[in-house]
């Protein structure tokens, strides 16, 4: 594996593919390698990325940080081969990175790559994408969970939760069994209580909802404004109405509504 394979392999758009190459191949490149190092844990991530930002100042699309991710999920690939982990398992969690630059492109018009923050889940082999979902190995007051994630262009129909909830069981027994039978847990306006009000019964995102126990409720979260909206725009008025849920998710708000999000833990594997 190398970083040009990887970047095929993930479908990175070809005005980032250039630059990441060209950074990858330099000597300024090559002074930050080894410290880049860092990111592949979660324990060193947060500290590397301060470190890295302080000498990236003038890189405004963040090419040179997505650059040293990537190098990482590279240096990551032989783990995954020595895990028994398929390419198709690989390549889908990686391509992340293309989805967020994708996501960005969408809302202010450039592509740039905004996700840091987040992407360090990948390169540390804590993360996966197993169908539509992704599952994260995490500690919660001492015991192993797996958290759901919903990447933005999952399709939620729910023979596909089905399918990807049953490979996530099967993937977690057959490498990661410390991570076999645990509760598998979701923190997602996907959730929020506000939602049956606003959609019809047999709306995907409903069923999803049903697969779970809510424990808790925020509704002072936002997260859903740039997942339902694509905007950071905080003003309701210039809120698209291009879906029936972004139609009534605004009318909603608008009336002083809100929408917030949801915790739950999975209590239904199948949504028939």
């Amino acid at each position: 594996m190398d970083l040009e394979t990887l970047c095929s392999g993930i479908d990175l758009q070809p005005e980032m593919q250039g630059q990441v190459l060209r950074y990858y191949h330099s000597d300024d490149y090559h002074k930050v390698q080894a410290a880049a190092r860092g990111l592949q844990s979660m324990e060193t991530e947060a500290e590397t990325r301060k470190e890295l930002n302080q000498l990236f100042q003038t890189d405004a699309k963040h090419i040179k940080m997505l650059t040293c991710m990537l190098a990482c999920a590279v240096e990551l690939y032989p783990w995954y081969r020595e895990k028994g982990i398929s390419d198709t398992i690989f390549f889908e969690t990686m391509r992340c990175f293309s989805r967020f630059i994708g996501e960005c492109k969408q809302r202010t018009g450039e592509y740039s790559f905004d996700r840091e923050w987040w992407t360090a889940r990948q390169i540390s082999g804590r993360l996966f994408r197993l169908g539509e979902l992704e599952y994260e190995m995490l500690s919660e007051q001492g015991k192993p969970v797996v958290s759901m994630h919903i990447p933005s262009n999952a399709v939620l129909t729910p023979q596909k939760c089905d399918e990807s909830i049953g490979l996530a069981k099967r993937f977690f027994a057959e490498h990661f069994p410390k991570f076999q039978d645990v509760d598998y847990v979701c923190d997602s306006w996907l959730l929020s209580p506000e939602l049956p009000s606003l959609l019809p019964p047999d709306s995907n995102i409903l069923a999803f909802q049903k697969r779970f126990q809510l424990q808790k409720a925020d509704a002072s979260d936002t997260a859903y404004i740039e997942w339902v909206f694509k905007t950071d725009s905080s003003r309701v008025e210039d809120y698209p109405e291009d879906s029936t849920l972004q139609r009534n998710m605004k009318a909603h708000l608008l009336s002083g509504g809100k929408i917030g999000s949801g915790q739950g833990v999975l209590i239904r594997v199948s949504g028939r």
